[in-house]
């Protein structure tokens, strides 16, 4: 496995069903106290926008000083106030997940629609998605389909894949499974790694929809090469489930540990199942009861119900001591991985797209629910 360097995006959504449209994030980490060098690199940019920003990535990914997510909100703020939409997005996001700041939807929604008003298309996507919600602003589907079809037809890569969202589930609009198909398709042809999520989801575990494994599993490699942490959950189970598939030796287990290390449970459950089951790799059920805590610890009740079952055999099969050194691995694993992150990214961070891309958080896989947890 390769190191990586897990990152936030701007834009957020959902895919599964957007009654939970804006998903929950868990907090990172608590931050490090600032270095003596961390602290004396503060007092050199203030004022300056540009390194304010570069700042506020390196707290954001850990490039340079040590990650501190607080950090990162503090100067993200300082450029939102000189009225930069990329950082007012940023901050928006923040506000709405509570990293680096306390949670205040407002606050959330009053950065977003700054960023609109300036012309950030993902402050009026944003906007667009809180619209369908409904929590600080009137719930309006309608509204924020037509906000999303007029960034859509500017060609703006994530907007098409919310209409194919939306089309796909009927919201704001009637449902119309194949106006959907022409927006995912839509989107992943401007390269969108959310759009060939969704293609890849189509062609996979969508039902009523035509079944191709092996053109899933080529949209969703190029979605997981691009760092779409959905993507790789998908593609490891893929891969997992259909042996037959086009694979390098040890790709599937890959996926699934870059789905973990992004925070799917899901992931973390598969790989758990194999442990136990012995697929792929040695049988080992201390290594499948530490990735069931893991995924507890990621999923919560749902996981904890879906694992219930094995976490009794594990405390009745496994000496106390091999419990002990497969909670304290898990509690090492998640200290190293301690929150949920829609993008990773190989070898480090891309500081003239900052703040990057798009908070999109879905889980179109979850549709189908746990049936996404299991290799059964």
């Amino acid at each position: 496995m390769t190191s990586k360097t897990h990152f936030l995006c701007m834009s957020i959504g959902t895919l599964t069903m957007l009654s939970c449209l804006i998903p929950q994030f868990t907090q990172s980490q608590p931050n490090a106290l600032l270095s003596d060098i961390d602290a004396a690199k503060e007092k050199t940019i203030e004022g300056h926008l540009q390194q304010e920003l570069q700042l506020a990535g390196d707290y954001m990914t850990g490039h340079g000083v040590a990650r501190n997510i607080t950090r990162s909100a503090y100067w993200y703020h300082k450029a939102a106030d000189q009225g930069y939409p990329g950082a007012q997005v940023q901050l928006g996001y923040f506000y709405l997940t509570g990293l680096g700041v306390e949670r205040n939807e407002v606050e959330a929604a009053k950065w977003f629609e700054r960023a609109a008003a300036s012309g950030s298309k993902e402050g009026k996507l944003n906007l667009a998605v809180l619209y369908i919600r409904g929590s600080v602003v009137p719930r309006d589907p309608h509204l924020g389909f037509m906000m999303l079809q007029e960034l859509a037809d500017k060609q703006f890569p994530c907007a098409e894949d919310y209409l194919g969202i939306s089309y796909l589930f009927g919201i704001g609009v009637a449902k119309d499974p194949v106006k959907a198909e022409k927006w995912f398709e839509r989107a992943a042809s401007h390269h969108s790694p959310e759009g060939e999520y969704a293609m890849g989801s189509l062609y996979s575990t969508i039902s009523g929809h035509e079944h191709d494994f092996a053109k899933a599993a080529e949209y969703l490699r190029r979605s997981a090469n691009s760092g779409y942490a959905n993507s790789m959950h998908s593609l490891g189970l893929l891969l997992v489930n259909h042996p037959e598939l086009d694979q390098q030796a040890g790709e599937a287990r890959h996926w699934l540990e870059s789905g973990a290390e992004g925070g799917s449970y899901r992931s973390s459950v598969v790989l758990g199942v194999l442990a136990r089951d012995g697929r792929g790799v040695p049988k080992d059920e201390a290594a499948a009861y530490q990735w069931f805590m893991i995924a507890v610890k990621q999923g919560g009740q749902v996981a904890e119900t879906l694992l219930r079952a094995d976490m009794k055999l594990a405390h009745n099969t496994l000496t106390a001591e091999q419990q002990a050194g497969a909670e304290e691995a898990a509690k090492n694993w998640l200290t190293a991985h301690p929150h949920e992150d829609v993008f990773l990214s190989n070898g480090g961070s891309n500081h003239a797209s900052f703040p990057m891309g798009e908070i999109y958080a879905t889980g179109q896989d979850t549709q189908e629910a746990d049936k996404g947890a299991s290799t059964n």
